[in-house]
């Protein structure tokens, strides 16, 4: 059974984590198909002060130190529409399916009458 962690302890975990995360989208980018990188990297932002809102809250009110961690230079905020630049074999192969595809577009345009008007022949 995995040992239960006091809440200054799981927030100082979550804020190292966090950070990890925020760097790991800067440097690589993220998946969401339906969000820019600086919109996840701000996200990502948003919690690690949210954390350190908590571990203050609580700290304050318990009377406890403020951990290490709560100290970490928190992210600086970024445009809403970056987008990481892709690197790497996965970056290679998409641009090559980038170049395919506009290869295979060039090929159907030529195969086109230049009237417009498609032949049964």
């Amino acid at each position: 059974m995995k040992k239960r962690l006091n809440p200054i302890e799981e927030y100082a975990a979550q804020i190292v984590r966090e950070i990890g995360h925020w760097n790991y989208i800067l440097e690589n980018g993220c998946n969401d198909p339906f969000w820019p990188d600086g919109t996840n990297l701000n996200l990502t932002r948003n919690h690690i002060i949210s954390y350190k809102r908590e571990i203050a809250e609580y700290c304050e009110a318990t009377g406890a130190k403020l951990p290490l961690e709560y100290y970490l230079p928190t992210p600086p905020e970024v445009d809403e529409n970056y987008m990481a630049v892709k690197k790497g074999e996965i970056a290679d192969r998409i641009k090559q399916l980038e170049e395919f595809s506009n290869q295979t577009k060039k090929q159907i345009k030529k195969m086109l009458p230049e009237d417009g008007q498609l032949s049964l022949l």
